[in-house]
């Protein structure tokens, strides 16, 4: 009997005459039968979704598509514009610019929410773990991730809508619960409005899916995949990385200039 360990996967198996996707046939059971969304959660949970968790994963996967002109996605038309030839690598300066500043924070503030979620499940426990949320990320001066929004501070209309699809669909669950209760002890903390932001809504609403924390930020690297694309799509049509570069140029200061 051989010592080696086994390499094993349940996820695909290329054969002769068709190829195996989590067991399923491929052309004869998946393509043209299922959405990609159903397609999504196969993949990421390991099963076909109800109509309601298929109805939460499309909302996650489109929420995060298209937010303007922001860093990483000039970052794409600026990599096109030098290496027309490799798309790939333009999206890839996109979705690796994904952290916790921009776009990628579902993945911390769920890792946030895992590891303060209290052991009891009492009113009083939930809200105590909250506020001692508060107060570690208020003693380290730490922005609290999945909270509060520069674009949006009176309230990010997308975490908003997430919300209310979870609700709907029955996702909802002890986690959106727990990210609402630290974003009331934030706004008792601070004096001001700080509802959770669209990756805080992502975040709380997969692991309430049952996804590990680690696979939260997920959805934002689909979701922004398609978003890279179609402006460089847009960059083909119309180029506009040259005005950004002389935009740049236009206030660019040298130090060594001025001494």
């Amino acid at each position: 009997m051989s010592d080696e360990k086994k390499i094993v996967t349940g996820l695909g198996k290329p054969e002769l005459h068709r190829v195996l996707i989590r067991g399923h046939d491929l052309t004869k059971d998946l393509v043209g039968k299922i959405t990609f969304s159903d397609m999504t959660y196969l993949m990421l949970v390991g099963r076909f979704p109800s109509d309601g968790e298929r109805r939460m994963t499309d909302a996650l996967l489109t929420i995060l598509v298209e937010h303007g002109m922001v860093s990483s996605v000039v970052s794409a038309r600026l990599c096109y514009s030098t290496a027309p030839e490799a798309m790939q690598a333009a999206v890839a300066s996109s979705i690796l610019g994904a952290g916790s500043v921009h776009l990628g924070s579902s993945e911390w503030s769920a890792k946030m929410l895992v590891k303060a979620f209290p052991t009891g499940s009492s009113e009083r426990d939930i809200d105590a773990a909250a506020s001692a949320v508060v107060k570690k990320y208020a003693e380290k001066k730490k922005r609290i991730p999945g909270i509060g929004h520069r674009t949006h501070p009176e309230g990010d209309p997308r975490a908003v809508r997430l919300f209310e699809i979870a609700r709907e669909t029955g996702v909802y669950g002890r986690y959106c619960d727990f990210i609402q209760r630290i974003c009331k002890a934030a706004e008792a903390q601070y004096g001001r409005q700080l509802p959770a932001n669209v990756t805080g809504a992502i975040g709380a609403i997969a692991l309430d899916m049952g996804l590990p924390w680690q696979l939260t930020k997920a959805f934002a690297l689909i979701g922004r995949t398609l978003g890279a694309v179609a402006h460089i799509g847009e960059e083909i049509r119309n180029p506009m990385a040259d005005n950004i570069n002389s935009a740049i140029k236009a206030q660019l200061v040298y130090d060594f200039d001025s001494k």
